[in-house]
């Protein structure tokens, strides 16, 4: 199977690299020049994934049209600003084709899932599935075991990519429920932000357990509001992945929270990031879409305050512990 992967970050680099371990051909898209240099002559991401070499069976491209000529499916690894505007220009050269979604995050004008707008663009012609669920880069690069959902409007979309993409140590099950998915799939990268505040602060694993819960409890607010099944939040691409990015050594979004806590701009820590730290972008989105469907998300709107408003940490979480009683399920 020949397969393009578009976006030559941490993620898409190793989905690549798993992905040749299966046996496919694989090409990688690769937006910068200077990364593409680097790859052909050391076959080697030092730039996003360092010290892990890529085999014969990757090549590397920075032509979108020869990547979708060479392409039997695409897998779509770019950060969620990009998306629209990267897939666009080749949209006609995508038909036929099926595309697995592993971006996460909500557009910010929008406010759609990556795969509403993945329909969007191809005007429906392209079977789209996504990929979530609690699997950090480097440990998939590594070979470590680890198990994901992929989710599409009907099984079949699923199936066909859970039969490509499934080995004895990257087990994936499959859903129908695709907005639960990108819902939390998106959202927990937000919440990561919140956690890392808390770990930065020092406020306890009181305080952490806390949140995490509240954070899935908001989660499934915007999810039901959308249309999503409740159970899909309870399982990897929910409460899985929100664990993981809240609290895995790993995570960005939480790293970014730790670096707020520090007294950092968020807009000096996103430019001195090499990584995109999904989360910044999403927090406006989520913010605005709460605010559409009215769906009290105090969590969110708390972190948005902090990162685009600048309000003080500490007058943030003055705000959020003496918020009214409530009952749980509220």
């Amino acid at each position: 199977m020949k397969i393009g992967i578009i976006g030559a970050g941490a993620w898409g680099t190793a989905f690549a690299i798993h992905l040749a371990r299966q046996g496919h051909q694989i090409l990688l898209w690769v937006y910068e020049p200077e990364l593409f240099d680097v790859l052909q002559k050391t076959r080697e991401n030092t730039f996003y994934l360092p010290s892990f070499l890529l085999n014969s069976q990757i090549d590397f491209t920075l032509s979108l049209k020869d990547f979708a000529n060479f392409s039997d499916d695409v897998v779509v690894a770019i950060p969620s600003f990009a998306l629209r505007k990267t897939l666009e220009p080749v949209s006609p050269l995508l038909s036929g084709k099926r595309i697995l979604v592993l971006t996460k995050g909500f557009e910010e004008n929008t406010f759609m899932r990556m795969s509403t707008v993945i329909h969007e663009i191809t005007q429906s012609r392209v079977p789209v599935a996504s990929l979530s669920g609690p699997s950090f880069a480097k440990e998939v690069a590594h070979g470590f075991f680890t198990s994901v959902v992929i989710a599409s409007g009907g099984n079949e979309v699923s199936k066909y990519f859970q039969n490509i993409v499934h080995n004895r140590n990257f087990r994936v099950y499959t859903s129908e429920d695709i907005i639960g998915l990108e819902v939390g799939g998106a959202m927990k990268n937000v919440m990561a932000i919140g956690a890392g505040i808390i770990d930065g602060l020092k406020l306890g694993t009181n305080a952490q357990a806390a949140f995490v819960t509240r954070s899935l409890a908001e989660i499934k607010r915007l999810g039901k509001a959308m249309g999503a099944k409740e159970t899909t939040f309870m399982g990897l691409s929910g409460i899985g992945d929100l664990i993981l990015t809240c609290y895995g050594g790993l995570s960005r979004n939480r790293a970014f929270g730790i670096e707020l806590s520090k007294g950092g701009k968020p807009e000096e820590i996103i430019v001195n990031q090499k990584q995109v730290v999904e989360g910044y972008y999403t927090i406006k989105a989520s913010h605005s879409l709460s605010k559409k469907l009215d769906v009290d998300m105090p969590i969110t709107s708390e972190l948005y305050k902090i990162v685009f408003e600048a309000k003080n940490l500490q007058d943030s979480i003055e705000d959020i512990t003496s918020r009214g009683f409530k009952d749980e399920d509220a």
